[in-house]
């Protein structure tokens, strides 16, 4: 919605499948509405004008409050900041919503996820040597540790890519004007010619 703004359930719920939200999220088609009405509630949105074009059915355009813009910030900050062992959808949420925040931040908090997957992953380590000696756990048990630190590496390697793009002056942050033409834009047509 922030990125959109005014908009309505309909484009956001298209919008948000081309994402492949509800394969890593947890979203419902349906849900998009349902939060809608929660968030609207609550005081995050705002509910703006409804309209109808021909047969389609009435549609209500929403907007970002400015109690939603700091709720957005702080859950974002909460997903940058913080690294699960075994779930990738705090990441994909960083990848998603990252341009919300400022870059400065952006690759502060990626720099300190590759220090927190450092740690996660020598904790795994001593998971598993604990698994291996453990009269009790069964030893396929390390697999669970082995997988996380394997997820965990890759993460770091996109992190290290990704705080490169960002280094470079890839997307357009929060605080920032974009510029004519864009990196992507830049990209593709470099791309085009070869």
């Amino acid at each position: 919605m922030r990125q959109f703004q005014p908009v309505h359930g309909y484009f956001l719920r298209r919008e948000l499948m081309t994402w492949n939200v509800d394969e890593w999220a947890n979203i419902q088609q349906g849900s998009i509405y349902n939060a809608l009405r929660t968030l609207a509630a609550d005081g995050y949105i705002t509910e703006g004008s409804t309209e109808s074009e021909g047969k389609r059915p009435a549609r209500t355009t929403y907007s970002i409050t400015p109690s939603g813009e700091v709720e957005l910030q702080r859950m974002l900050r909460e997903n940058l900041w913080n690294v699960a062992r075994f779930d990738t959808q705090s990441v994909m949420t960083v990848a998603s919503f990252m341009f919300v925040l400022s870059r400065q931040e952006v690759i502060a908090g990626l720099e300190h996820r590759l220090i927190k997957s450092d740690a996660i992953i020598a904790e795994n380590g001593f998971n598993v040597e604990d698994t291996l000696r453990s009269e009790s756990t069964p030893r396929y048990v390390r697999e669970i540790f082995d997988l996380s630190t394997a997820r965990l590496l890759a993460e770091k390697q996109w992190v290290n890519a990704l705080i490169g793009r960002l280094r470079a002056g890839e997307y357009v942050f929060s605080g920032e004007t974009p510029t004519a033409p864009a990196r992507e834009e830049q990209v593709l047509a470099t791309n085009s010619h070869a």
